[in-house]
């Protein structure tokens, strides 16, 4: 199940996705393709180690963000602070964020947003389903983050090569992960996509790394 904490039709807020009682390591925050689409990270937190919480941003539901109107997401500045905003509190352990489709400019948005400000970095950035297709600023990459993009190899929407163009994103490492078919592998190839969320969060973990999985739980 998921639990949603007194967020309004017009407010952001992060839906905490429970699945064991057992403190977590990471935190896996996911900006969803729309404000109709959170209920898909339940499954998704259903393979994942108990070691990984899932977080999903909850859009507002006011009128610009309705069905139909996601692309709109991505323009709204004051939708990316309300994020960023928001995060505060749950950045007491190694994060990552995965962002699908419009949810990718979205997450790319507030994580450079809290590099800029904060200093602090995301273990990784997933963008999914997502061309870098915005224009590129001049000077260095904005991010100094890890860079997962993960593609469908026939999605006609989602050219490799704009998936490739998020390799000038970061000053980081960039991998890209693709997966047979078009549009539909959160669903089709859902076990391969935990399992690469696990390889990249594992493989940045230090061997005498200790964090303290003990702390207090966090209620939404």
């Amino acid at each position: 199940m998921y639990f949603l904490s007194q967020i309004k039709p017009d407010d952001v807020g992060l839906i905490r996705i429970l699945q064991t009682e057992t403190p977590s390591s990471f935190r896996l925050i996911c900006f969803p393709e729309s404000a109709h689409s959170t209920a898909y990270y339940l499954s998704l937190s259903e393979l994942l180690l108990p070691t990984v919480e899932v977080l999903a941003i909850q859009y507002p539901l006011y009128a610009g963000y309705e069905e139909g109107d996601d692309d709109r997401l991505t323009d709204s500045p004051e939708l990316a602070d309300r994020i960023f905003g928001a995060l505060g509190e749950w950045m007491d352990r190694p994060f990552a964020f995965f962002g699908h489709r419009v949810g990718a400019d979205l997450a790319y948005r507030v994580a450079e947003r809290l590099e800029r400000e904060t200093g602090a970095a995301l273990m990784t950035l997933f963008v999914s389903g997502r061309t870098a297709h915005w224009g590129m600023s001049l000077g260095p990459p904005a991010l100094g983050c890890r860079i997962v993009a993960l593609a469908a190899e026939g999605d006609p929407k989602t050219p490799l090569r704009g998936v490739r163009a998020w390799r000038r994103r970061t000053s980081g490492r960039f991998d890209l992960e693709v997966f047979p078919g078009s549009r539909g592998y959160l669903d089709s190839s859902r076990r391969e996509v935990v399992n690469l969320v696990h390889d990249q969060l594992l493989s940045q973990v230090p061997v005498d790394a200790e964090w303290e999985t003990g702390a207090e739980d966090k209620g939404a």
